[in-house]
């Protein structure tokens, strides 16, 4: 007797991507695992991506938010209220998969319950600048890394049983890092989370100086409020000084593996934004919590 699979739902949120949505939903297509019904979130984009969403779904399943009020936790909530399936999926619009078992190998600890969470690798872009790409190998590749640090996830390709998120909702008063406070959350409780290095998808950012600044501001000032049982030293040697030195020394053995002028180049400037950034944004958020 054939048991069916239980129904999975992707999510997928965009804005302003029409470089990479076509690919990205065209490779969903392909995936040999089809028991699936997408469900798109978009942020008002202008550039044309609606116009290619709305090739590949229905408007019936096409979800449109305010991009001047978006709060990720107050759209995946609304996603998981919307979805029908027993198993949901989240892939941004710009994490391409690279293969056309990428849905099913994801899936597949959450099909024979021996996980509650997933989350799969993520691989450079063609474009990626040396220090993206080496950021991006570090925390996923193999996942032997990023498995010693305090905690890591990433939702841009993830999933997850949908009871597990109606009992762990994500929280919808911060603005960044919203998938590791919820996977934390998951952790501490118990749970269990699978890296799957099998369900690999493109996604790398080439961040400018002030975009990196901006996003590492943001997710200081998250990891203040997350971390706040003593998980992390927040002490200005700790969190500033050793970090920023030791990613550096990292980023020009990178470039001379690489053979990399422009990681040579780019590695102060690139590190002294991020980590500035990341230290301002916790201390403000320190200030915020001592005021009240």
């Amino acid at each position: 007797m054939n048991i069916r699979k239980p129904k999975v739902s992707v999510v997928m949120r965009s804005y302003n991507d029409i470089d990479t949505i076509w690919n990205t939903l065209t490779e969903l297509d392909n995936q040999t695992y089809q028991d699936f019904e997408l469900w798109n979130h978009d942020s008002g984009s202008t550039d044309g991506t609606l116009e290619v969403i709305r090739k590949f779904n229905s408007s019936t399943r096409i979800a449109i938010n305010n991009s001047d009020d978006y709060v990720p936790g107050r759209v995946l909530n609304r996603a998981v209220d919307l979805c029908s399936g027993s198993i949901l999926v989240f892939l941004n619009s710009d994490a391409t998969p690279t293969s056309d078992q990428w849905l099913e190998e994801l899936v597949a600890p959450l099909l024979d319950f021996s996980a509650d969470a997933v989350y799969g690798r993520q691989v450079a872009r063609d474009d990626c600048r040396t220090l993206f790409e080496k950021d991006t190998e570090r925390a996923f590749g193999d996942g032997e890394t990023s498995a010693n640090w305090v905690h890591f996830f990433s939702m841009a390709n993830s999933a997850a049983h949908k009871s597990t998120l109606q009992t762990f909702r994500f929280r919808e008063d911060i603005q960044y890092s919203e998938d590791i406070e919820w996977s934390l959350r998951l952790k501490k409780a118990g749970l269990t989370i699978k890296y799957i290095g099998e369900a690999s998808a493109a996604h790398s950012h080439n961040y400018s100086l002030s975009q990196s600044y901006k996003r590492h501001f943001g997710e200081g000032k998250a990891e203040a409020e997350i971390f706040s049982e003593h998980e992390i030293n927040f002490s200005f040697a700790r969190y500033y000084l050793l970090p920023l030195g030791m990613e550096i020394l990292r980023d020009f053995s990178w470039s001379a593996k690489n053979l990399s002028l422009d990681g040579f180049m780019h590695a102060i400037p690139l590190r002294v934004a991020q980590k500035t950034g990341r230290w301002k944004g916790m201390k403000q958020a320190q200030q915020i919590q001592e005021a009240t």
